[in-house]
């Protein structure tokens, strides 16, 4: 049902709580789709009925703490960030379809060439859409290769925290119109790529059910439920033990007018450990309120706006188990016709399972500006700040980030 919701740079986990899976199904939905997906103007390379979109990009990234250290021991370096980015769509039958998309690079620092790696972006996966009438079953398996530190709030200061997240499952969602049901299945592993580790690897299986009715022209009631289980690798069993979660409640999907969406998912969750844990730890269940409330307004054809809260518990939170609370606006406006401008800001607190004292707050803002140069060549401009606090005086940093970015599509 839900996940845990962080800004935009973060990686997306697999949680016991995961939202309810919009659905396309049905014939006329999916050939809607098959035509948007295969026009050939979207995509600049056609061979038979395989499509391929590509485009490559280099950008250069000021970082003034690359170690994400505390005051007084920050580390400046600049960084070469060339990128490629592919999206393939294959139709197997005529409702049918193969979709690939990923983007991927290397981060090149020039003072401390330790730290250079290579990075996947969220969102880069393998989708396979099998529509059979009103139902469509979905396999999937997606994949992230963290690219900075800042990306998981709960690693150590050293700079060197890049982990690989992997999600493979597959989903069914029935649509009937009035009424639609979802179904799936995940499994997750989490691997620390770092030579330092500083979070364990960890594994999850996840499954979930929902089901809504369309009660009222844009309202959408209905119930959710879903389970985890997670194992951690044992050099951490003494203060992350394998934990299973479980978790019910209800959704709210209301498409106010045109311009206004809101969402609300909200429920009780419990968590549970499985073995034994150090003795200065506290031990049991911790069960609690989920909730997740999120709105979304286009003021204007310039100005758009999404504004989100929620609390999550999630046994995957970079490899260990953590509560968090999340709060995000996400501003967005057009300038002149030629730039996009986005002004997001967050802040989150998370608190680790059965170790009260190991908690974490991250608060941050960012400008993004974006230009079309010509009808190839688009340039972005970015500055990122990020402040996070710990209970571990030694794991507090500040850090300022700036990058100039070409992208170029073929």
């Amino acid at each position: 049902m839900l996940a845990l919701s962080l800004p935009a740079i973060w990686a997306e986990r697999v949680c016991g709580q995961e939202a309810l899976r919009q659905s396309m199904a049905g014939e006329a939905a999916a050939e809607a789709q098959h035509k948007a997906a295969t026009t050939i103007g979207y995509y600049n390379m056609k061979l038979g009925d395989l499509t391929l979109r590509a485009f490559s990009g280099m950008g250069v990234q000021y970082n003034d703490n690359v170690r994400l250290q505390s005051s007084g021991h920050q580390q400046g370096d600049v960084i070469f960030v060339p990128s490629v980015s592919t999206q393939l769509h294959y139709p197997v039958t005529q409702f049918n379809s193969l979709d690939l998309s990923i983007t991927a690079g290397y981060s090149t620092y020039l003072q401390h060439p330790e730290l250079s790696q290579f990075y996947v972006n969220p969102g880069s996966g393998l989708i396979f859409n099998i529509y059979i009438g009103d139902v469509v079953l979905n396999l999937h398996d997606s994949v992230t290769v963290s690219q900075s530190g800042y990306q998981n709030p709960t690693a150590n200061g050293n700079g060197d925290n890049s982990s690989l997240d992997n999600s493979i499952g597959t989903g069914m969602t029935w649509d009937m119109n009035k009424l639609v049901f979802s179904a799936g299945y995940n499994h997750g592993n989490y691997i620390s790529l770092g030579s330092r580790v500083s979070v364990p690897d960890a594994s999850t299986e996840n499954v979930y059910l929902n089901g809504g009715a369309n009660v009222q022209g844009g309202l959408v009631l209905g119930l959710e439920a879903g389970g985890t289980s997670a194992s951690y690798s044992r050099s951490v069993a003494a203060s992350s033990p394998d934990l299973q979660q479980w978790s019910a409640g209800a959704f709210s999907r209301w498409q106010i007018s045109d311009y206004i969406n809101a969402q609300i998912h909200a429920g009780f969750t419990q968590v549970m450990p499985q073995g034994t844990i150090s003795t200065n730890l506290s031990v049991g269940s911790s069960s609690g309120l989920y909730f997740n409330v999120s709105l979304s307004h286009r003021v204007n054809q310039w100005f758009n706006y999404t504004l989100s809260a929620e609390r999550s518990q999630n046994l995957q939170s970079y490899g260990q188990a953590y509560a968090t609370y999340t709060v995000r606006w996400s501003p967005n406006c057009t300038l002149l016709r030629k730039y996009a401008v986005s002004t997001p800001v967050w802040w989150t607190k998370g608190t680790q399972f059965f170790n009260q004292a190991n908690s974490y707050e991250q608060y941050g803002a960012a400008l993004n500006v974006e230009r079309q140069i010509t009808e190839n060549l688009a340039g972005a401009f970015s500055y990122q700040f990020i402040n996070e606090t710990s209970d571990q005086a030694s794991l507090n940093y500040v850090v300022d980030i700036i990058s100039l970015t070409l992208t170029y599509h073929f």
